[in-house]
């Protein structure tokens, strides 16, 4: 998508307000041309006699009220489009697919929201332009019937120097991309640097070589293309202003020569080239900044086309799908794939079920497939082929991803929302929140500010993940899905979370699905299944009482 359609896309109105900006700026910028003109050379308008300064004073009022009303049309209409750029782009994340989201990477979205804030810079850049290319055309005209020969040469002269000006702002444009790729590996490298400090400050090795060959480096290459961009593009500026000294000097001394152009038709010529600085340096400076623009549009339609939508096409409903019995997966078939469509992986389940009420412990070495079920399990992954039915009834992909509501999970690296988004109450009036808390051992450790709603998150990774716990058991959902949940936390809690508490969640009601590799404990599950190269090699029922 360019500028104009997008514009145009938010304002069905917008090439008809172009035209009327276009045409009050002619009207305007040639008036008050030729009445400088006009009074240089001792004339005076008929209709308004010695008071020409009124019709002046008039002109400027008209230009100056058309271009700020012209100017806050455009501020609302583009800071619309920005809220709806923004938007979308939100809108489309949280409507992808998982796969597609984690394809995408999050820096790249944060540079798409970035960019889109770079178009606000869209109002002043097409009103600017318009007027100065209005006031250009009608300078150019006024000169071309003052005297033909002069106003070609004049504007073939400066159809020369934009084209030299463009040439070298190009290889400017090129220089300057290349300090953006080195920014962004900055970033990463200080990303790295931020979130690895543990990781680094144990291996000097490792610190070092991270910044002397990373971080160092990439700055002081930067420094230098930056240095050298900056006097290029000084020169650039420099030869662009000086350059309307060649202009005048032409004017002055060979016009009149050439042409045998008298005092009147230069001093016209002057006032008219002086009329145009402004006007012709505005333009040439809105380049760098529609490039810009450009480039920032560009890099949102590249999200828009690599961030897919969801097979559900839209959120689900937040509507729990009701009671169940079985959910049974027939002939799933998920494959990884690369750019290629190389498959490097492939998850199969020909047969299986998941019953109400049961403790299912999911175990297998790393790559085993456990994950892939998970995010099959809960809707993220959709299977290349394949069935899957509640209670025996078959349901689409996107109903089964509705019935993803049902589901309580803590993934493995769970993100703690610091913000009870849920809308639990979190009052110490809620009996279940008190009961919770005393289960998982929270007193003492769990820190709420209800007024705003807010957990305190600064907390070690297995209090978080307890925390996590006790926001999942608040949503009082059928299924429990916890991913190498045990993993962090200290040995007594490990020992309370297998011997009691998921056989507590258990009898409220509850199925619980646990990914482990705790083998000390797989004899507390009622349900034993193990997964190896994307398949499950054995499957284990301990306990009776499981719906069947």
């Amino acid at each position: 998508m360019n500028l104009f359609q997008l514009l145009q896309s938010r304002s069905k109105t917008f090439y008809v307000f172009l035209a009327v900006l276009g045409l009050v700026s002619s009207v305007t910028n040639l008036g008050i041309l030729m009445l400088i003109n006009i009074t240089l050379s001792g004339r005076s308008l008929s209709l308004f006699g010695n008071y020409s300064y009124l019709a002046y004073a008039i002109l400027i009022v008209v230009s100056f009220g058309a271009t700020a009303y012209f100017q806050t049309h455009m501020t609302a209409l583009t800071n619309n489009m920005l809220f709806d750029m923004e938007i979308s782009i939100i809108q489309k994340i949280r409507r992808s697919s998982f796969e597609s989201f984690q394809k995408l990477g999050k820096h790249k979205i944060y540079a798409a929201i970035n960019d889109a804030s770079i178009l606000s810079r869209v109002p002043e850049m097409i009103v600017d332009a318009i007027n100065s290319s209005v006031t250009i055309v009608c300078a150019m005209c006024y000169l071309f019937w003052v005297a033909p020969l002069g106003g070609l040469m004049v504007l073939g002269l400066m159809a020369f120097l934009l084209v030299f000006y463009l040439f070298r702002n190009r290889k400017i444009e090129r220089d300057i991309n290349k300090v953006r790729d080195f920014q962004n590996a900055y970033y990463t490298s200080l990303y790295d640097l931020l979130h690895g400090f543990r990781q680094l400050k144990i291996s000097g090795f490792r610190n070092n070589n991270l910044f002397n060959n990373y971080i160092l480096e990439n700055r002081t290459i930067s420094k230098k293309m930056t240095i050298r961009t900056s006097r290029k593009y000084i020169i650039n500026q420099l030869l662009a202003s000086y350059s309307w000294y060649i202009v005048l000097g032409i004017i002055v001394f060979l016009l009149p020569v050439i042409f045998k152009f008298n005092v009147a038709q230069v001093a016209v010529f002057i006032a008219t080239v002086l009329f145009l600085m402004s006007p012709v340096s505005s333009l040439v400076n809105l380049i760098p900044t529609y490039t810009t623009v450009k480039v920032s549009l560009e890099r949102i339609d590249e999200i828009d086309k690599l961030l897919k939508p969801d097979a559900a096409t839209d959120i689900n409903s937040g509507k729990q799908a009701g009671h169940f019995n079985v959910i049974r997966f027939q002939d799933i078939t998920y494959r990884y794939s690369d750019d290629n469509d190389n498959t490097s992986f492939t998850f199969n389940l020909p047969d299986f079920s998941i019953y109400k009420e049961e403790i299912l412990l999911v175990v297998g070495g790393n790559g085993s497939g456990k994950t892939t079920f998970i995010n099959i399990l809960t809707g993220l992954f959709k299977p290349q082929s394949g069935r899957v039915f509640i209670d025996e009834k078959e349901l689409s992909w996107r109903e089964f991803c509705d019935f993803s509501n049902n589901m309580a999970v803590i993934f493995s690296d769970h993100y703690l929302f610091r913000t009870n988004y849920d809308k639990h109450d979190l009052s110490e009036n809620n009996p279940r929140l008190k009961y919770f808390r005393d289960l998982i051992n929270l007193n003492n450790v769990l820190k709420i500010d209800a007024r705003y709603g807010q957990f305190d998150t600064d907390l070690s990774k297995g209090q978080q993940k307890r925390v996590a716990l006790l926001a999942a058991l608040l949503e009082d959902k059928p299924i429990v899905i916890l991913d190498e949940w045990a993993a962090e936390q200290d040995p007594y809690n490990k020992n309370c979370f297998y011997t009691k508490w998921l056989e507590t969640i258990r009898n409220m009601g509850k199925t619980v699905i646990v990914v482990s590799h705790d083998d000390t404990y797989y004899h507390k599950a009622t349900r034993l299944v193990k997964f190896e190269f994307g398949k499950i090699t054995s499957d284990n029922t301990r306990v009776t009482g499981i719906v069947n």
